[in-house]
Order: structure tokens, then sequence, then C-alpha cells
């Protein structure tokens, strides 16, 4: 019985935490994107400066959501680099000569 008891506890705190992580990506984020667009447009009065503003915050909200998505695609390029990866070709110079043929 103690181990039913222990198993919806378990869950209780999973469905809380996720519950907890939708109200702040939603509404703490949300509420924040509103109030600073409203906050340049209450300091500068323009619709360009709060326009940037809008499209700045979409783009930081946007990273924030999909940030799982993120971390695991950078995390699949850093296992395996040589997968997605262009050849590239180096060379090694070891002395390059000023265009005008004098000294420096």
């Amino acid at each position: 019985m103690n181990f039913m008891q222990m198993a919806g506890a378990i869950s209780d705190a999973n469905s809380l935490v996720s519950q907890l992580k939708t109200f702040f990506l939603v509404g703490v984020l949300g509420l924040m994107y509103v109030v600073s667009i409203a906050f340049v447009w209450g300091q500068t009065k323009s619709v360009l400066k709060a326009g940037v503003a809008a499209i700045g915050g979409a783009v930081v909200l946007a990273i924030v959501v999909n940030m799982t998505v993120l971390r695991d695609k950078i995390g699949e390029d850093i296992k395996s680099p040589g997968g997605n990866a262009a050849p590239a070709a180096v060379r090694v110079v070891d002395h390059i000569d000023p265009l005008d043929g004098g000294r420096r």
C-alpha cells in the first residue's frame, strides 16, 4: 500500500512541476513580453522601436519555448560533428610578404 501512495505522490509532483513550467512559460514570460513592449512604447512613443522590441521579444520567447529541441540538436552536433560538417582544406602559410614588396 505504501508503494502505491509513493507512486501517486511522485505522479502528483511531476504533474505540479509540469503545470508550473507551463505557467512560467505562458504566464510570466508572456506578461514580461507585453510589459517590455509597453515600456518601450511609453519611453519612446516610436512604433519602429516598439516593433523592434516585439520582434526581439518574440525571438527570445521562441528560443525559450524550443529550448529542449535546440539542446538536443546541439547535443547531436557535438556528438557527431562529422555527419553534418563540410570537408575543409587548410593551408599553412609560414610568411606573408607585404603587397608593395617593401619591408614593414
